[in-house]
């Protein structure tokens, strides 16, 4: 039986374990985009895009640890082994 209902947000829980980052877009000197997956078990959730400019774009230097920092704040994760 359909039964029409009046739009409703539905809110679903995943819980990832993994995440990937990748540089989507990078203009030198200025900005990078970043697309990062967020996996659970090797299984892709979710994407989010982040955008580093002024400041959060120069203190990236060549230490791509700043990135993967930067990316778990911003996300609000925590990596559960030391990344190298």
């Amino acid at each position: 039986m359909d039964i029409n209902v009046n739009e409703s947000t539905i809110v679903t829980t995943n819980t990832i374990n993994n995440i990937k980052i990748h540089v989507q877009n990078l203009a030198l000197f200025t900005s990078v985009t970043l697309t990062i997956g967020l996996y659970q078990n090797n299984t892709l959730l979710d994407n989010r895009m982040l955008l580093l400019t002024g400041s959060d774009y120069t203190n990236w230097a060549d230490d791509d640890n700043y990135i993967i920092t930067y990316v778990l704040n911003a996300l609000g994760l925590t990596a559960s082994v030391t990344v190298s």
